[in-house]
């Protein structure tokens, strides 16, 4: 069984990636199982989204330890975890500047989530191609979402 738990703040797109994610893995064939926790007033209040997915049907999905901490803001859950990717400046792990990427190359921060979703699928050596992304993606903007997927997907942390 395979836990990732993605948080940050309402308004970073925590429960579209979580949701993407479990979609993409259910429709390889895992069970999947997502829960959200999060405070009644979203915008900039902490969010967590806890995936766990397995082969086999999942009998208790609660997350005390992740595999893959996503961790997009200082508010965000700080679980012990086997593996941290983070916003720069928020682990000592696998940092990774999101919100600047984002703004870069897409011209607005929130893109730089897409980015993390798509080194989420690197990292659980997910085939991204085998996808049908632009289905699972939201409706707006779905051109730069595929690309900002495609950009976290093909990251390179060492490269100069």
């Amino acid at each position: 069984m395979k836990r990732i738990v993605i948080t940050g703040v309402g308004g970073q797109s925590v429960r579209s990636i979580s949701h993407i994610l479990a979609v993409a893995l259910k429709e390889v064939g895992y069970h999947v199982a997502l829960l959200y926790d999060y405070d009644s007033s979203i915008r900039n209040q902490k969010i967590s989204g806890l995936l766990t997915y397995d082969e086999k049907p999942i009998e208790n999905p609660m997350i005390d330890e992740a595999d893959i901490l996503l961790r997009l803001h200082q508010k965000g859950d700080q679980l012990i975890a086997q593996k941290t990717l983070c916003d720069t400046g928020l682990c000592t792990d696998e940092e990774i500047p999101f919100g600047l990427i984002g703004i870069e190359k897409f011209g607005r921060a929130v893109f730089g989530n897409m980015v993390a979703l798509g080194r989420l699928f690197r990292l659980i050596d997910l085939d991204i191609s085998h996808l049908e992304l632009e289905r699972l993606l939201p409706k707006s903007y779905v051109r730069e979402n595929l690309k900002a997927i495609q950009m976290g997907f093909d990251f390179n942390l060492y490269e100069d």
